[in-house]
Order: structure tokens, then sequence, then C-alpha cells
């Protein structure tokens, strides 16, 4: 902030520099009420080519994307939803013996879907978390069981200690390597309400229907992915 890619200051007396003893950089402020124009210089992107953007109060943090318009972004590409994996309650997997065949459920279920987002004029290797996701029941007619249930959503800042409940086994991000998100979406956290839950499968008759997950992004591109099963006692 306040500094171009040499990290030289603007010389921009709204920018109030902080150094150690030593005379090296160690933070930055930027005063109560100081006001930009719209094309003003406020900093420049690091060598990673992004920058880390939030807005409100510390502890009641919004989605920066609701407070400002970024000029130039553009989002028409739907989030990708890679696979959908379930599991029993204490975490085992639930799989077929045999290549085409209906997985079977008899009880409590829980949901995973491996997904990622990318806005317009990402590169290919650049995944970004999605804003929403939810699930949703259909019988084999097609009609819903119920409406879906968009169990997370990112419109406010979570508590750091639902992060156990929003990202599965699995899950990992940083500057190198593969970035791999694992949403439980049978979990419910939206701010700063989080609790575990499941799906209970013991609830539905017994039939084939279909799981369709739903993941959506800021700008309301949604992608869906059915997976078949079967209920049978």
């Amino acid at each position: 902030m306040g500094r171009n890619v040499e990290s030289v200051p603007f010389g921009d007396g709204r920018f109030q520099f902080e150094k150690e003893p030593s005379g090296k950089l160690s933070g930055v402020r930027v005063p109560r009420g100081a006001k930009f124009k719209a094309g003003d210089p406020i900093g420049t992107l690091n060598s990673m080519n992004h920058v880390h953007l939030i807005a409100g109060r510390s502890g009641s943090e919004m989605n920066a994307l609701d407070a400002l318009t970024l000029p130039g972004l553009t989002d028409s590409r739907p989030p990708t939803i890679e696979n959908v994996t379930l599991f029993d309650k204490n975490w085992g997997e639930i799989e077929t013996t045999k290549q085409n065949q209906r997985i079977t459920l008899r009880d409590q279920t829980r949901i995973v879907v491996r997904a990622y987002d990318q806005a317009d004029g990402n590169s290919e290797k650049r995944r970004l978390g999605v804003f929403k996701l939810g699930y949703q029941v259909l019988k084999q007619d097609g009609s819903a069981v119920a409406d879906i249930k968009w169990s997370i959503v990112f419109d406010r800042l979570p508590s750091s200690a639902s992060i156990s409940l929003v990202y599965a086994n699995g899950s990992k991000s940083g500057a190198t390597g593969e970035t791999i998100f694992n949403y439980i979406v049978t979990n419910s956290v939206s701010g700063d309400e989080f609790h575990e839950d499941i799906f209970d499968a013991a609830a539905l008759a017994n039939g084939i229907y279909t799981l369709r997950v739903f993941a959506a992004d800021y700008f309301g591109n949604t992608s869906s992915k059915d997976l078949s099963f079967e209920i049978l006692r």
C-alpha cells in the first residue's frame, strides 16, 4: 500500500508508514476519514499478482465485493464441481463394490463436494473458493423432496472456529502446489452461525433418488452435479 513496485512510497500523506528502529518498514495505515477519488493509486500488486481485501470492522468483516465496485472486474465463469463423495457418520467413505453400480444409503450421511471458482481473466492454475454451496434431493420422477439447502455461505467472514466444519480432510491451499477445496456441504456455516449437520437418509422411503449439489459464485453463476443413490433397507 502507498508504494510502487520497488517499495518506494508515493509521497502521499494519506499513507502513514511505521518503521522499526533499524529503518525497516513494519506497517502502514490510512487515517480514518481519508478520502480517495476513482483513479487514485493506492498500491501495487505483489509478486503473486493478487491482493487480500477486507471490508468492515474487525470481527464484523463483510464480503469486500459488497462494499466496492472494482473497475474491470467481471465473472461469467461458473464454479467447477470436480466430484462429490459420500461418507457415513464416522467418516467411512460410502462407495459401490462394482463399476456403474448405484450407491445405497440407509442412514446418516455426510456430503463432501470438491469445487473451485475462477473469474474472467484468471489463469487456469488459479483456483478460488466458491461463494456458497448447497444440496437438494430429488425423487425418481424429478420432483424435489425439499427446497435447495444453501448450507455454506461466505457473505460474511466466518468464525475461525468453523474451519473444521467447512473443509474436509485433503483440503489445501498455498503459494505452491495444488489447491483443493473439499467442502462439507451437510454442515451449516454462515457468518457467526455454524453447526455440524448431516443428511439423514433414513427419513426417505425406499426407492431411487438423485442428490444434486450446487456451487455458486458471488456474481450468480451456478453449477450443479448429480449423484444417483438408492434407499434400500
